[in-house]
């Protein structure tokens, strides 16, 4: 019996250890950080390096390149550790390289679990000559019209923008004159006579700080108008434009003529964006494209001597997007699976899968379809890792199945599988201060806040997290559109989940409900934080948002952060309180990142910028509200992804509109001069002398009242006498008195969290004073109710 009873816990310890073994270990593997493709001088001495880890911590990583397996020996290879590959580029005898030559993955193994990551390039910046056969170029214009002088840039990676010489003196950057293009081309608005001379293109390579300038020379003349001219084009539209989604894109469209011919653009079996669409010098600039926005657009030109017309087609590429990602199986053995990974992107992608490493291809026993594979006959060898890698000319993504291939004596249930969230904590705070809903009642407290029935709050968004040095991280969140109780002001929290004996923290700001980020301070680098957001709503209620995913704080970042920030080129006010950017990104250090930083001041202050931060490397605007009417800010931005924020961007200067009932008043002030400097009857003279017989009778009546009031004064003032002695006494009990009247002094709540408060009285003038200053330097309205010690809400009320 004994024998029987060791030999049956042999055999199920044997079956949990193998037959779970497959299950256990797909279930922890994951990539932490995934290399990413990066930009290298051909001349660089500085090796290009890939970074790459996974979990768990027992997970073998390694490298692949065309398939094989990077080693020491690989050619190229300088620095081959766990987590990082570093190489030199080879150039081939062109002193070209592809990106397919230099692309590398990093494959995460766990037993017989293999997973790859995404592959990463190294990139060759370049900037060619120009054309050494180019003549130079003479162009004309009628005075008034938009002179465009071209530039055919040369091959760059990043691409180059282009410069001007215009009679020795250089133009490198647009001004209400001067516009220089997408295409290379520069457009002088309303050209005069003097605009005529020589003209010279540079390219420029900001990733390589390389300029070439052309050996040839453009010469303009502007000309006096004589005659009408029936309008022409002196730059023909393109026919085709291409643009990912997100980007902005100009549609150029430059007209001569005497008139100056007006320009309309219009697409062909559609509309033009709304507001999303601006026309600038004849050129149509559409912001943020859509995948609809593809289509033919037509530029037309008129006067009353003619018209002409133009097509440019507006082709829109669209990055690969994986419709419905893979979800993880638990299958019996013998059993037939289908997985499907419908795709969609622009070129059109294409699509691989592989298994545990290894490229799945069509046999007798594995069928593939265009985005499919269908496996039939399940066994133990048909255990691990699917991925389905689709690719096109933009970018390549891909999604994970972990299969999970069951014994025919296992008794778990087949079907899809499911994972723990690593994303969920315990003892997670219920209300602002951190309490739980089990913790009773604190000292000196109220205990747990009684919960409003009927009242729907909707809790902010789970938290992303962006590095900003090595004790500083940004928060920024969202707010689903709803009909539930509005938001009073925001509160961050956080917790060290390394030290398992931590708390959670709140930060004393309270954030306004329109700014969906914060900058978190003091944390120690190299620890892991979990942040959430806590809403506080207009009944004084609150509700947590979702934990953050954990975030390790890296003192050096396994990912590079991006160096070079975005550039503003316009900025357009919207109302009195709203101001939108427009922003121009190249991404020059080949360098992922996740969106933008908007910073914004008023621009007579020195104190510190508000944040916004703005989601999507794709993102070309945005819109900035809550400012106040008819002011002036200094605005600025920052790119971003996890390792940090890029260097700042150039600072614009915008004024919002005037507040709309200060326009009338004014106006109104104006017709009323108007009308009273503008007699419209005969007898007028009767109606003045009316007017200053009642303002006289007016006089008088005033005279008389002031008179009466200060010989009631001198009354009160003998009766004030006799009781200052009890008023004295009044006032060291906190009432002030006022002859023969009492007042109640207001007690000012500054409240740090629902249940903390302290006394004005308590605040000194000094800190009272910073604050107002600080808050109104940062472009908002304060209240006395809206200060305290800490910048926390503040409320009044009488006791």
């Amino acid at each position: 019996m004994d024998h029987l009873f060791f030999t049956s816990i042999t055999v199920l310890c044997l079956l949990i250890r193998f037959g779970g073994a497959s299950f256990s270990e797909v279930q922890e593997l994951g990539f932490l950080e995934e290399p990413s493709s990066l930009l290298t001088a051909d001349d660089s001495n500085e090796p290009a390096t890939f970074r790459c880890s996974a979990r768990p911590k027992n997970v073998e990583t390694y490298w692949i390149r065309g398939g094989h397996t990077v080693t020491e020996d690989t050619p190229g290879v300088t620095k081959l550790t766990k987590h990082r590959l570093s190489i030199r580029i080879l150039s081939h005898s062109n002193g070209s390289s592809t990106h397919l030559d230099n692309s590398y993955q990093c494959a995460a193994r766990l037993g017989d679990s293999i997973m790859l990551s995404s592959p990463a390039s190294a990139i060759i910046a370049a900037l060619s000559h120009f054309d050494q056969h180019q003549e130079d170029i003479h162009v004309s214009v009628t005075e008034g019209n938009v002179a465009i002088v071209p530039c055919k840039l040369p091959t760059s990676v990043p691409t180059a923008v282009s410069e001007f010489l215009y009679n020795g003196s250089k133009i490198d950057k647009s001004t209400d004159r001067y516009h220089l293009m997408p295409s290379g081309d520069l457009h002088i608005a309303s050209s005069q006579v003097w605009d005529s001379g020589m003209y010279q293109c540079i390219a420029h390579n900001p990733f390589l700080q390389r300029r070439m300038t052309a050996p040839h020379k453009v010469f303009l003349t502007v000309n006096v108008p004589a005659a009408g001219e029936r309008p022409s084009f002196k730059s023909v539209p393109v026919k085709t434009v291409s643009v990912v989604t997100g980007s902005n894109v100009t549609l150029e469209c430059a007209a001569d003529g005497n008139p100056v011919p007006d320009v309309v653009w219009h697409k062909e079996g559609g509309h033009l964006p709304k507001r999303r669409c601006n026309l600038m010098l004849g050129n149509l600039e559409i912001v943020g494209v859509h995948t609809k926005d593809g289509g033919v657009y037509v530029c037309r030109a008129s006067s009353h001597l003619g018209t002409i017309s133009g097509k440019t087609e507006l082709v829109i590429l669209e990055p690969p997007r994986i419709i419905t990602p893979l979800e993880h199986h638990v299958v019996k053995h013998g059993t037939e699976i289908t997985l499907d990974c419908a795709v969609r992107g622009n070129p059109s992608p294409s699509v691989k899968w592989f298994h545990n490493g290894k490229k799945v291809h069509h046999t007798s026993h594995v069928v593939t379809h265009d985005t499919a594979i269908t496996i039939k006959k399940m066994t133990k060898h048909n255990d691990g890792i699917y991925q389905c890698f689709a690719s096109n000319s933009l970018r390549t993504i891909y999604s994970t199945s972990h299969i999970t291939v069951l014994a025919g004596n296992d008794t778990r249930s087949p079907g899809k599988s499911v994972y723990s969230d690593d994303n969920e904590e315990e003892n997670e705070p219920d209300s602002i201060n951190g309490a739980s809903e089990g913790a009773g009642k604190k000292k000196g407290g109220h205990g747990r806040r009684k919960k409003v029935k009927g009242v729907k709050l909707v809790p902010p968004s789970r938290p992303e997290i962006t590095r900003l040095s090595d004790d500083s991280v940004m928060v920024h969140w969202s707010v689903p559109q709803n009909d539930g109780l509005p938001i009073s002001f925001f509160k961050v929290q956080y917790r060290d989940v390394s030290n398992p004996h931590s708390k959670w923290m709140t930060v004393d700001t309270d954030v306004p409900p329109h700014i969906n980020s914060y900058a978190v301070t003091g944390l120690k680098a190299g620890a892991k934080y979990k942040f959430h957001i806590a809403a506080v709503y207009t009944n004084n209620d609150n509700k947590n948002g979702p934990n953050s995913i954990r975030f390790t704080l890296h003192k050096d970042p396994p990912k590079k952060r991006p160096i070079h920030g975005p550039k503003i080129h316009r900025v357009k006010t919207e109302s009195p309180s709203a101001i939108t950017l427009f922003w121009e990104y190249t991404d020059m250090d080949a360098v992922e990142i996740d969106g933008f930083y908007i910073y914004y001041r008023l621009t007579e202050s020195a104190g510190d910028y508000l944040k916004v931060a703005v989601s999507g490397a794709n993102t070309r605007s945005h819109t900035v509200s809550h400012l106040l009417p008819d002011t002036s800010y200094d605005i600025k931005m920052q790119c971003y992804n996890v390792a940090g924020a890029s260097e700042f961007s150039n600072i614009w200067t915008k004024k919002t509109m005037p507040s709309p009932h200060i326009v009338e008043k004014k106006a109104s002030e104006k017709r009323t001069v108007v009308q009273t400097t503008s007699p419209e009857h005969g007898n007028d003279f009767f109606y003045i002398a009316v007017g200053v017989g009642l303002g006289v009778a007016v006089l008088v009546l005033i005279g008389l009242i002031a008179l009466c009031i200060l010989r009631h004064r001198q009354q009160r003032r003998r009766h004030v006498q006799s009781l200052s002695d009890h008023n004295s006494n009044l006032q060291q009990n906190g009432h002030i008195g006022n002859g023969e009247y009492f007042t109640t002094q207001s007690r000012i709540d500054i409240t740090l969290n629902p249940l903390d408060s302290v006394e004005l009285s308590e605040l000194p003038k000094e800190k009272y004073a910073a604050i107002i200053v600080t808050q109104l330097s940062n472009g908002h309205r304060v209240n006395s109710r809206d200060i305290s010690t800490d910048g926390a809400i503040v409320k009044a009320e009488n006791v």
